[in-house]
């Protein structure tokens, strides 16, 4: 019998059991919604979504700095400086971009208004510098980025989402007011999901924007302390650990030096964390500081979850399963007597419920989407990405959060994995048992 065949086969047994299939794929449907509902929620914390396409060669740093005087001698948690990141981490060879933005202004209460002031929306904004439109790849509607010249002279330029831009009637080349002052729009982009949280904002300026109270530089004196965030994009090939064996010379050179200047022993170390081990813990927390983002989700605790939405519909389905090849042990034994193979028969079974499984899977997929997308304007979920509220969030849903290689494959292993549980064991209980006794059970 052809493959075809087997299909064809399966669909017509389907037909003729409607009650049956229309309970296999209902509870098939529910069992894949519940799991693929957590791994969408992992895919958008973990794939390479735009404009966060590079979260494979992404590494988020954090600094700690001791010096001997200092109490206990505990080290002290920094942010960077403008001199941390010009004067060592863009002279790596294994960097490609460095990253420098002040996150904490995302939950303070900006307002942005046209010049006019007769429009006005509350936003979040993120001071950055030119190498944090190389991190994140945002699609352009018109104009640019900021250039390397605009950011260092401190220019009031900016780049807008779509969503604002709309909102406030704005245009590339025309001007809005944050605090009080004059910024001209030099770029629109396309809305960022506040789901992808590095990048998310409503309005991008350079830092070095005087007058409104940006700080990148902390008034101390550690060097390479400052205000801000550090995201690092890898060049191709190079990995976490090239990363830190090159940075090592660079640290003992700081240390040295500040040793010199302060009279004391100085300490510095860098701890770089992957896109994957800054969201991602197999236990417990590493005890860092909590990030103002998405906070790091315990990986066991989702792999048994998944694993419990799948297994306790499956023993349902399978219980299911095992009365229909009860009540078809006398077909099952007459094609047996006819010369049918027990393999013919067993991949007959799973075929047919096969294709109930994948019926059942794209059932929940859509189901999967559907939760999501009314759940995500809810207090709770807002939480799992955001950890203050502000009118300015947009939750957004991008194709990409849902369709992803790995997200197919993720759904495909869940509807194998369900369809082996629940069809194999007692069809293969089933056709062990004799001829004759199958045919006794006609009677």
């Amino acid at each position: 019998m052809t493959r075809l065949s087997f299909i064809e086969h399966a669909l017509a047994l389907i037909r003729e059991d409607k009650l049956f299939s229309t309970i296999y794929v209902a509870g098939t449907a529910v069992a894949i919604a519940s799991a693929m509902v957590v791994a969408i929620f992992v895919n958008i914390v973990l794939a390479d979504i735009p404009p966060e396409s590079n979260r494979s060669r992404t590494l988020y740093l954090n600094s700690y700095y001791r010096k001997a005087s200092m109490s206990n001698g505990e080290w002290l948690y920094t942010q960077f400086s403008t001199e941390a990141i010009d004067s060592c981490f863009r002279r790596m060879e294994c960097v490609e971009a460095v990253a420098g933005f002040m996150s904490y202004l995302h939950y303070l209460d900006y307002k942005v208004s046209d010049m006019d002031g007769q429009h006005e929306m509350p936003v979040s904004f993120t001071p950055t510098n030119t190498d944090f439109f190389r991190l994140y790849e945002f699609t352009f509607l018109s104009g640019r980025p900021f250039s390397e010249q605009e950011f260092q002279d401190g220019e009031r330029v900016c780049v807008i989402t779509e969503r604002m831009a709309k909102a406030l009637s704005l245009e590339t080349g025309s001007s809005l007011l944050l605090a009080d002052k004059p910024f001209r729009i030099v770029g629109v982009v396309k809305t960022v999901s506040y789901m992808l949280m590095n990048a998310a904002a409503d309005v991008y300026i350079p830092y070095k924007v005087e007058g409104i109270g940006l700080h990148p530089e902390r008034q101390t004196n550690i060097p390479y302390s400052g205000n801000l965030d550090v995201h690092i994009l890898l060049r191709k090939g190079f990995t976490q650990q090239d990363f830190m064996r090159e940075l090592e010379p660079w640290r003992q050179r700081y240390e040295a030096v500040a040793s010199s200047q302060t009279g004391e022993e100085t300490g510095w170390r860098v701890w770089a964390d992957s896109h994957f081990f800054r969201y991602i813990s197999f236990f417990s927390s590493r005890g860092q500081e909590e990030s103002t983002t998405l906070k790091a989700m315990n990986l066991m605790p989702i792999a048994l979850l998944m694993l419990l939405f799948l297994l306790l519909p499956a023993v349902n389905l399978s219980g299911l399963v095992s009365n229909r090849m009860e009540a078809r042990r006398a077909e099952m034994g007459i094609r047996k007597t006819f010369g049918a193979k027990r393999r013919w028969l067993l991949q007959e079974v799973i075929n047919e419920n096969l294709v109930l499984t994948l019926l059942g899977g794209a059932a929940g997929w859509l189901l999967s989407w559907l939760f999501i997308s009314l759940m995500r304007h809810t207090r709770v979920f807002q939480t799992l990405f955001v950890s203050e509220d502000s009118k300015s969030f947009e939750l957004s849903l991008d194709p990409a959060m849902f369709f992803t290689p790995t997200l197919f494959l993720i759904a495909f292993l869940c509807c194998a994995v369900l369809n082996l549980m629940a069809a194999l064991i007692p069809a293969w209980r089933s056709l062990r048992k004799p001829i004759v006794e199958s045919l006794n059970q006609k009677r």
